[in-house]
This record gives C-alpha cells, structure tokens and sequence, in this order.
C-alpha cells in the first residue's frame, strides 16, 4: 500500500457509535471501532484528528450529536473527511444516508469507511446504497424476531423485564390509548402528565420512553 505524501495528506475525523448505554459505558464495541479506524488511517497516510462517540441507535440521528459535531467541524475546515468502521455505524435510514451523501458533496467533503465505501468516488456510491439497504433489513428482521420472541415467553406466562412499578390499570389505560385511540407515545405521555397519573418512577411527568417501555412490554406496536 502506498502511503500518502505529506503534501496530499487527507485530514480525517472519526465517527465511532454503539446503539446501547451498557456497551458505551463498557466500551464493548467503542475500543473495537476506534482502533479500526487508527489502523486505516495509519496504513494509508491519512491524519486521524479525532474520533467523536455517540451511544444511540441507528435511526434517531437526530439524536447523534456526536456525528453533528463531526461534520460541523469538517464544514469549518478542520478536517476533509468523516470516516467510520461501517456505514451502518453512521446512519441505519436510507434517506437520512441519501441526505448526508447530498451534503458531503454539497459542502466538499467524503464520507468513508474502513471496508472502502467513499462519497468522492461515484463508483463507490451503488456499493454504499446496498449495504445500507441490506444494514436496514437486518434491523428490521433482528426487530421482527424480537417481538415474535418476545410474544411467543408471553404466550407460556414468562414475565419479562424488570419488575413493573407501574399500576396495571394504568398499563392497560396505555395499551387502550395506543390501541384504541391510536395515540403516539408522546400523546399518551402527554395526557397522563396533564391528568396527574403518577410516574412509574414517582417523577413529575411522563417521558415517552416509559410508555414505549409499556408497549414493549405488553406486546404492542
């Protein structure tokens, strides 16, 4: 492999993300990524400026502030490219990922990874939109057979997940809303913090998290 000459020396910045708390707090996944991302660079002459980290799953990228700070700075000029292990660490969506390769070339930048995907080279991009597809029906199936697991411990009685704090009939008031009144988790949250129903936690309103904490754990989509 030839190396880069100084001249031409591409200036990276790294993208590293795990989808859960307990592998970022453990760093299961992290070290992993990183340490890939140090070898490519290495190998190939580019200058790693640093690696950002987000602990969130794949399809809230408005939740990656990590992979935002990134791309600021490379917009800004400190760097040239983003670079990740995998392009499913980057984003899981199809038109969030049409969106950034849009703006990597809007505003001059590549996005890479490790395996040789590259928004500056147009035969790379087929090869991107295929792994991305294949990395988003992965999610889906890996979704699909948790809930028909899921389902299939609740048909035999098994009780799952932590001890629930939360009244009964206030589960089923939840399952009602969603089920019946077709409500959003943020709606329900909403209408239980203006009704003054106490928190599982004893907090003062509700997040909608803990709803879909409920539909998760009733069985409800």
């Amino acid at each position: 492999m030839t190396v880069t000459s100084t001249a031409q020396r591409l200036r990276v910045i790294g993208y590293v993300r795990v989808s859960t708390a307990n592998q970022g707090e453990k760093g299961h996944g992290l070290d992993a990524q990183r340490a890939a991302l140090e070898a490519y660079c290495a190998e190939r002459g580019y200058e790693l400026m640093t690696v950002t980290t987000d602990v969130v799953g794949g399809g809230r990228a408005d939740k990656m502030y990590g992979r935002a700070v990134a791309i600021a700075a490379i917009e800004n000029g400190v760097a040239d490219a983003l670079l990740v292990r995998a392009l499913d660490r980057v984003t899981r969506d199809q038109e969030d990922a049409a969106q950034l390769f849009k703006r990597a070339e809007r505003f001059g930048w590549r996005l890479m990874d490790t395996d040789k995907a590259d928004s500056g080279d147009p035969s790379q991009r087929l090869l991107a939109d295929i792994r991305l597809a294949v990395a988003a029906e992965e999610k889906r199936k890996i979704s699909e057979r948790t809930k028909e697991g899921l389902a299939a411990a609740r048909s035999k009685g098994v009780r799952l997940g932590r001890p629930a704090k939360l009244r009964p009939e206030v589960a089923q008031r939840i399952v009602a809303m969603r089920t019946t009144e077709g409500l959003s988790a943020q709606s329900i949250a909403k209408r239980l913090t203006a009704e003054g129903i106490p928190t599982p936690g004893g907090g003062a309103s509700w997040a909608h998290s803990t709803v879909r904490s409920v539909f998760a754990r009733e069985g409800v989509a």
